[in-house]
């Protein structure tokens, strides 16, 4: 699975009821930052993610989140990391 698998993807990911940046309750989406720990996902409108608005996270917050994409991407947090080396090593 690690070999097809992108984290970019979103597909399997919950959309939430509001903007995780700004609060919004208008034109949701599913979209991934990549954190020191990891990539997440959350729940953004364009203007935050045109904009870079990001919440703020605690560690153990970004960390769960982290574990929450890997289950939505059917991975574990080892391939995570592996498929982060490997795009590192791409660019």
């Amino acid at each position: 699975m690690v070999g097809t698998t992108t984290l970019e993807d979103t597909v399997n990911c919950p959309t939430g009821d509001r903007c995780a940046g700004c609060g919004s309750h208008t034109r949701l989406t599913a979209a991934v930052a990549d954190t020191p720990l990891g990539t997440l996902c959350l729940t953004l409108c364009p203007a935050c993610i045109r904009h870079h608005i990001l919440p703020r996270l605690s560690a153990g917050d970004a960390l769960r989140r982290v574990f929450a994409h890997c289950d939505h991407l059917g991975i574990t947090p080892d391939e995570m990391s592996a498929l982060r080396a490997a795009e590192r090593d791409e660019r």
